[in-house]
């Protein structure tokens, strides 16, 4: 995460990464009610409507999904509700990116969970581990914000990419805003990269990087349709 252009570089995997639309079935159903004729045999059957098909499509990405709290419940709740989609997989990315860069940060015990839960069996083992990533780098602004701030990233400002798109693989960009002890910053952007895979009926996070820089994702990013 950073503010200005630097070369791609591997970060941490804590810095890392629809509602379906239900089509309602109207049936109409007119039955004339009056005397057949009598050298009428008989009346005509009447035919059964069939339903229509319920159609199901993917929303945008809100940046929201889990709800506006920053905690492991709200991360797993993003998770366990994302679709099998990209846009499933950018919205557990937002997730991700809210929940981690934050300070104070996560528990280990907290951390230790999301470890569990939202990283892939197929991450590098040093991305295995979140407890002693935060332990070891209590404060994830890497500096844009001073030691001891209370700070977090908000998806309201934020926008999101998608670098390359597979079935059961997306690779997308995420960029948020700084809000610095209660104030969304006018200026500070954060931007970062996470590849997800599609593992045990969810999107995880297997690897995430700072491969682009925030003017260059700001530039070509979709603006999330909500935000948190």
């Amino acid at each position: 995460m950073r503010t200005e252009a630097r070369p791609p570089r591997r970060i941490w995997p804590w810095f890392l990464a629809g509602a379906a639309v239900i089509a309602a079935a109207v049936v109409v159903l007119v039955i004339a009610l009056r005397p057949a004729p009598t050298n009428q045999v008989d009346a005509a059957p009447v035919p059964t409507p069939t339903p229509s098909t319920t159609v199901v499509t993917d929303q945008e990405p809100t940046g929201c999904l889990g709800g506006p709290e920053r905690d492991a419940a709200m991360l797993l709740a993003a998770q366990a509700s994302a679709p099998h989609t990209t846009n499933g997989a950018v919205e557990v990315a937002a997730s991700m990116v809210r929940w981690t860069f934050r300070y104070p940060g996560p528990s280990a015990d907290e951390a230790n969970q999301v470890s569990d839960e939202v990283i892939a069996s197929t991450a590098a083992p040093e991305f295995a581990n979140l407890a002693a990533a935060a332990a070891a780098n209590p404060n994830p602004s890497r500096g844009v914000v001073p030691d001891g701030t209370p700070f977090y990233l908000s998806t309201v400002p934020g926008v999101w990419h998608v670098e390359s798109a597979e079935p059961d693989r997306a690779e997308v960009s995420v960029g948020s805003g700084y809000v610095i002890d209660g104030e969304l910053s006018p200026q500070l952007r954060s931007a970062s990269t996470f590849v997800l895979v599609w593992q045990d009926g969810a999107w995880k996070l297997e690897s995430g990087s700072l491969s682009r820089t925030t003017q260059d994702l700001y530039s070509i990013g979709t603006t999330f349709t909500g935000g948190c």
